[in-house]
């Protein structure tokens, strides 16, 4: 049986933190509990890798979990029990003297890397420089995922296989000679056996990131739409670079944030809204099969995304609907509003397309043979 340990974090932080003060009960849980707690949540990719591995027979898949200071205390217990003392004062001295701030979660990861003896590291999340993972190249295929933005301190060399759903990103890693495989967003049919199908609740959602640094036209775009309609969104807001306008900035976005979102939350907001917004033009080079598309159709919402030239070749008819501009976007949200027979077939056609085409089984046997083979 091989062995894979896929890397990834509860996104986006604040919505770990406000759950976390949420559980009372944090101290009691093991390790493995806790895993299993924040795998619930079903924010960001979840266990939807790691899950379908192991349902196959031929995989010990385990999810960790980054950027959680609670996971990562732990997996220290568990790994290292009373010597994470010591170990905490020698990070003590290594952020004092040679200012490795980071030395402690380093030497946790590795106890655990080593405990658990992966065939197969999957950095799913890059909130670690890319250069840490090449201590264990020698024994283990190193693997990643990234359909956004190059990550800081991250560079294609440093794995041995890359995955994408972004045709630019591949052409780019490959002329660093580094592996790369073109794979599909994915939707986990359970997701919507964990939601409530009740009455909608609100007429227009948008869920994301915004912000003048990364998203600023998407920004733009947003802050206008809700100007003009009745509009509700979720999300975070990058508050790193940019051009120094913050959230009251955008006096219509500041009045309709209803604050962080994730997991479930999030899915349950696509299945209440009327009509969920989605918009990729600042992160994806034109192309639309961005993650939020398949989560919206996937629980059975009503996706308006912006139009894309790659959708005719990609998905039938009538599973969603698309928009071109600010004014051709209002009207689509003032029809679509007005027509709910439509709207609600439509949603319905997504959620079926989805399930049959995009459904993580199938993914993970592709991606189960891509290492198969590399392992070989």
């Amino acid at each position: 049986m091989k062995k894979l340990l896929k890397f990834d974090i509860i996104h986006p932080p604040e919505y770990l933190q406000k759950k976390i003060a949420e559980w009372d009960d944090l101290e009691e849980l093991s390790l493995a509990q806790y895993r299993e707690r924040l795998i619930n949540l079903r924010s960001n990719y979840s266990d939807y890798y790691t899950y379908h591995l192991n349902e196959t027979g031929a995989w010990k898949a385990e999810e960790f979990f980054l950027l959680d200071k609670v996971y990562l205390e732990k997996v220290a217990r568990e790994t290292l029990g009373t010597g994470r003392f010591l170990l905490k004062l020698k990070s003590k001295i290594a952020a004092k003297f040679f200012r490795k701030y980071d030395y402690y979660r380093d030497q946790v990861i590795d106890s655990y890397i080593k405990k658990f003896n992966p065939d197969v590291i999957f950095v799913r999340s890059q909130p670690i420089p890319s250069a840490f993972w090449q201590r264990y190249r020698h024994n283990t295929l190193l693997v990643s995922r990234l359909s956004a933005r190059l990550p800081k301190l991250w560079h294609p060399n440093d794995w041995d296989l890359i995955y994408t759903d972004q045709p630019d990103f591949q052409r780019f890693f490959q002329l660093h000679g580094t592996d790369t495989i073109i794979n599909d967003q994915g939707f986990d049919i359970r997701v919507p056996t964990e939601l409530e199908n009740r009455e909608k609740k609100y007429d227009c959602s948008f869920v994301g990131g915004l912000g003048t640094q990364n998203f600023t036209e998407r920004t733009e775009f947003i802050h206008a739409i809700a100007s003009k309609t009745d509009f509700k969104w979720w999300g975070y807001w990058w508050k790193y670079g940019g051009d120094g306008r913050k959230l009251k900035d955008f006096p219509f976005l500041h009045k309709t944030y209803q604050g962080y979102t994730s997991g479930l939350e999030m899915y349950q907001t696509f299945l209440d809204s009327k009509i969920s917004l989605n918009d990729y033009v600042d992160t994806a080079n034109g192309i639309g099969f961005n993650q939020r598309m398949f989560e919206v159709m996937g629980v059975g919402g009503f996706l308006l995304t912006r139009w894309a030239p790659n959708f005719e070749s990609t998905f039938p008819a009538g599973i969603f609907a698309t928009y071109t501009d600010e004014k051709d976007c209002l009207k689509k949200i003032a029809y679509y509003l007005a027509n709910e027979q439509e709207r609600e077939k439509i949603a319905a056609a997504g959620k079926k397309f989805i399930a049959e085409n995009y459904d993580y089984t199938r993914i993970t046997a592709s991606f189960a043979n891509d290492l198969n083979k590399r392992l070989s």
